[in-house]
């Protein structure tokens, strides 16, 4: 039978017609409606859709709370529940009744199963005797019905087993209205209506407890009204995520993305700082693995290549740190605070990771000369302060060649102390180095998209690779004190470059940056993969407070070594272990303060497009 869309049926009244001022006739109908439903037996037809509407004709005795979330949520199936009030009073009655039929039939039965089942049915009408006698719950008439969708009616039947299924796993049972699809189709659709023969199928006396337990808002979703699609809860419901919203269970911005390779991490933090970047915010990245340009000038952002040239950074250009407060300065000592104090400290790490065999001789004899370069060519001593030190323009710097010089004139003097340290030196100031730090510092950072690249270090000696990167990470820090109001994402993405278990201060300065950039209206985006390395024993007082502090943490796929590790740190659940050891590319975990879920990362085409394939999609 096929009936034009909103032409009353004669046989049916509660098929309106639209409101005066909206003809069937009118463009906004011919656009939203559908041209005609063609009714058949156990379907119809809306439009160019197949659909078909079932009602739940059996339940369980017993149900969880949220009963019908794992059945709303399937690929197109929408549900509809309606709830009609009853007298409490005739349904007593009925359980009186039915108590004593089977206190009856506990006593004249004598097979085991039978008396196991009335004994059973027994239990649960006394329960539910006392919840409307003692505890004056409300009764209900409960009528569940689900519409199935699909374009072709393969999709359709496929769909509506899936249903079926679905609803038979916690033991209810779901049928196709035969010959009343119209009829379901009126108690399927948001107008509130039941027609009595959907009703008489389907109905179910509950108290009130079991109504509110059956409204399925089970998602615990993220959705916190502002922020970035990060993509969607294993619910199918949107995850919103606002990274700068503190309080609470959210004391800082912080943000530590973990997974083996492969699962999508650069991807899911391309996203994460294009959508911020679309809210407002700065973007600065160090990217060793050059993963991040086509996203920088599809921007049109600064991209630094800072293996030298134009994108030099000079390690000896004073710049500001961020300190730990709680520790600096505990003994009074104004030049603890000072900022040629805090670049020594700086050096200290930034040499010792360079020049790995410096004796301690040597490394008191470095410092000493620093100490006399930045007072004879500059004028910066222990008592220079701040305001000064911003004053300097980045050409009146030394640079590493300098250093060199001073280092070997004085070995010419005294060749038996100054002679090793001014070999080792020489690589820095006049060899192979010299292009990475003998000048000023060049790289230039006027954009809002800023991309620290140093791919072109990654096969150089691992000693040069970990002091630039170093090196990188304290001028990212320089550039985010210049305006401690600019709301700032720093992602610092392969972080166990920066883990030495013999110089464990390059993790210490990356902790004391993720405290201290809550107070810079910053977020420090921690992006990596060996788990383990964070936790050695020489920098596990570091590396496990970059794990533990950032209240936003996404786990995507992780390796076995990697989440037996990760799982006595954070205390990952059973099932949460089982999500992370077979995840899929853009499928994991993510915590926000207090909160869990699973979810999956999505972006749309013109994101992947712009993200270039640097790190795969």
């Amino acid at each position: 039978m096929i009936v034009p869309f909103l032409k009353r049926d004669k046989r049916d009244s509660s098929l309106k017609r639209p409101a005066s001022g909206l003809s069937s006739g009118s463009g906004l109908l011919n656009v939203l409606a559908p041209m005609a439903f063609d009714f058949r037996q156990r379907q119809l037809t809306m439009g160019d859709m197949l659909c078909r509407v079932l009602v739940v004709t059996g339940y369980p005795p017993n149900v969880e709370p949220a009963w019908l979330s794992r059945v709303v949520t399937l690929p197109g199936v929408f549900s509809s529940i309606h709830v009609t009030p009853t007298d409490p009073y005739q349904l007593i009655n009925s359980i009186n009744n039915s108590i004593g039929e089977l206190a009856g039939k506990l006593e004249t039965t004598g097979k085991a199963l039978y008396k196991m089942r009335a004994q059973k049915s027994l239990k649960d009408a006394e329960t539910m005797l006392k919840k409307i006698d003692q505890e004056n719950q409300n009764v209900f008439y409960v009528t569940v019905i689900f519409l199935v969708l699909a374009s072709d009616e393969d999709t359709l039947n496929r769909r509506s087993k899936r249903l079926e299924s679905a609803l038979a796993a916690p033991g209810m049972r779901g049928r196709a209205l035969i010959f009343r699809q119209e009829e379901g189709l009126l108690a399927a659709g948001p107008w509130a209506v039941l027609p009595e023969k959907v009703s008489r199928a389907g109905r179910r006396n509950m108290v009130s407890e079991t109504v509110a337990a059956s409204f399925p808002f089970a998602a615990g979703g993220i959705k916190d009204g502002f922020g970035i699609l990060l993509g969607r809860d294993k619910y199918g419901g949107i995850v919103l995520l606002d990274i700068w919203r503190r309080g609470g269970d959210r004391p800082n911005s912080s943000l530590l993305v973990l997974g083996k390779p492969g699962v999508g991490k650069s991807f899911t933090v391309k996203l994460i700082l294009y959508r911020e970047y679309l809210q407002g915010s700065k973007i600065i990245m160090i990217d060793p693995e050059r993963e991040y340009r086509d996203l920088c000038m599809g921007l049109g952002g600064s991209w630094i290549n800072c293996a030298g040239g134009s994108g030099r950074i000079n390690p000896l250009q004073v710049r500001l740190y961020p300190v730990d407060e709680d520790e600096a300065g505990k003994d009074g000592d104004k030049r603890a605070l000072g900022p040629l104090f805090l670049h020594i400290q700086f050096l200290r790490t930034f040499f010792s990771l360079y020049l790995r065999d410096l004796s301690d001789v040597e490394k008191a004899l470095l410092e000493d000369a620093l100490v006399e370069l930045y007072a004879g060519f500059c004028g910066v001593t222990w008592d220079t302060e701040f305001e000064a030190i911003r004053g300097i323009p980045a050409e009146k710097w030394p640079n590493t060649r300098d250093l060199y010089e001073l280092v070997a004139e004085k070995a010419e003097s005294d060749p038996e102390l100054w002679r090793r340290l001014a070999i080792l030196l020489k690589r820095a100031g006049v060899g192979s180095d010299a292009a990475l730090w003998a000048g000023p510092t060049t790289a230039r950072v006027d954009s809002d998209v800023i991309v620290l690249d140093i791919f072109n270090l990654m096969n150089a000696d691992n000693s040069v690779k970990k002091a630039q990167y170093f090196n990188v990470l304290s001028y990212a820090w320089h550039i985010i004190e210049t305006d401690r109001m600019e709301k700032v994402f720093f992602g610092v993405d392969e972080a166990y470059l920066l883990v030495d278990p013999q110089t464990p201060q390059t993790l210490e300065f990356l902790r004391n940056t993720n405290k201290r950039i809550r107070k810079y209206s910053g977020s420090l985006g921690v992006i990596t993969q060996n788990v383990s390395d964070f936790l050695d024993p020489e920098v596990k007082r570091h590396g496990g407070a970059l794990l533990n502090n950032p209240t936003y943490k996404l786990f995507l796929g992780q390796g076995e070594d990697d989440l037996e590790a990760l799982s006595s740190l954070l205390r990952l659940s059973e099932a949460e272990q089982d999500l992370l050891i077979s995840a899929e590319r853009g499928e994991g975990l993510l915590v926000a303060g207090n909160q869990r879920i699973r979810m999956n990362i999505e972006a749309s085409a013109h994101e992947i497009a712009l993200f270039g394939s640097g790190g795969g999609m």
